[in-house]
């Protein structure tokens, strides 16, 4: 690892902490001046450090790539095909039913072992 390398990794981890330390002051801001300020005046300190915070942070290589992380997440999201009002109702009563089949079934393995732990320890 070269100089310039630890020194730009070094600027990078001191924005992260700076911008980390920001978005937690504006949300310490909220909470330490709640009798002070307004609500909207609160919300905006609480807004503005985000969008600081997160703006140092965004300017960093890892800022970008989480970024790019997360607009393939969106895209990714937006390819999900949910299922229908009747595959839903469909599916939730075939839940409904294996699981009173399933509960049945343990209720007599339960009677069964109590019984037979009854009629070996009695």
């Amino acid at each position: 690892m070269s100089s310039v390398d630890s020194v730009h990794g070094t600027g990078d981890k001191m924005k992260w902490w700076l911008g980390i330390a920001i978005i937690i002051a504006g949300v310490a801001a909220n909470l330490y001046f709640v009798d002070t300020y307004p609500t909207i005046i609160r919300v905006l300190m609480v807004i503005a450090g985000v969008l600081v915070g997160g703006f140092l942070c965004y300017s960093t290589s890892k800022g970008k790539e989480f970024a790019k992380f997360v607009k393939n997440a969106n895209i990714e999201r937006q390819k999900i095909v949910w299922p229908t009002k009747n595959e839903t109702i469909q599916t939730t009563i075939i839940v409904i039913i294996l699981v009173i089949i399933i509960g049945f079934f343990l209720f007599l393995v339960d009677s069964l072992f109590s019984n037979l732990l009854e009629y070996f320890f009695e």
